[in-house]
């Protein structure tokens, strides 16, 4: 939430001091309550509980081996903020932070087999959500996925609603409002 600029609160200091008054009213906006802060908080839960359901999965890998992919439990932040727009009163924020961890064989039964740990850990990531509430209901506007490989350079991607709704344990269809 950005502040307002002295210069815009200055006359605002000016009465309050002449008026002996603490504090500036009306230099910050008001928190976002009622019923934009409930329903988001059921995305909220609703994102918590399906990123929690995760289950590591076993795909072909690219040299004829067979990949085991899991998600650490997922951290899920939050934020909803009011705006000054009538047309879109709330914006709310997730942020959601987890790792990807990997592990190869070479069939498709000693994927499974395997129990990841920390050693298999490929990329932490963080996925930032944008929504917008227009009174009535949340509607997701954007996303991106920032995700940190050892020895890699870190890689920021724009994450689009196809990639968030999409079927499987790759998708956020959780997160998104219903």
């Amino acid at each position: 939430m950005t502040q307002p600029t002295l210069r815009s609160c200055a006359p605002l200091h000016l009465a309050a001091a002449a008026a002996m008054v603490v504090g500036l009213a009306g230099c910050s906006k008001p928190e976002a309550t009622g019923p934009a802060t409930t329903s988001f908080d059921g995305i909220t839960t609703a994102c918590t509980q399906f990123l929690a359901a995760r289950q590591p999965h076993v795909l072909p890998g690219a040299a004829g081996d067979w990949t085991l992919t899991g998600y650490s439990p997922a951290l899920v932040q939050p934020e909803v903020t009011r705006t000054e727009s009538t047309v879109t009163p709330y914006v709310g924020k997730l942020v959601i932070k987890d790792n990807e961890a990997q592990a190869h064989a070479p069939t498709e039964a000693a994927a499974q087999a395997i129990t990841l740990t920390p050693a298999h850990l490929l990329s932490n990531r963080t996925h930032t959500f944008i929504y917008s509430f227009d009174g009535t209901q949340w509607r997701w506007q954007n996303g991106q996925r920032l995700t940190k490989i050892p020895g890699q350079n870190d890689r920021l991607e724009a994450v689009t609603l196809a990639d968030v709704s999409a079927a499987g344990p790759r998708g956020f269809a959780g997160c998104l409002p219903r």
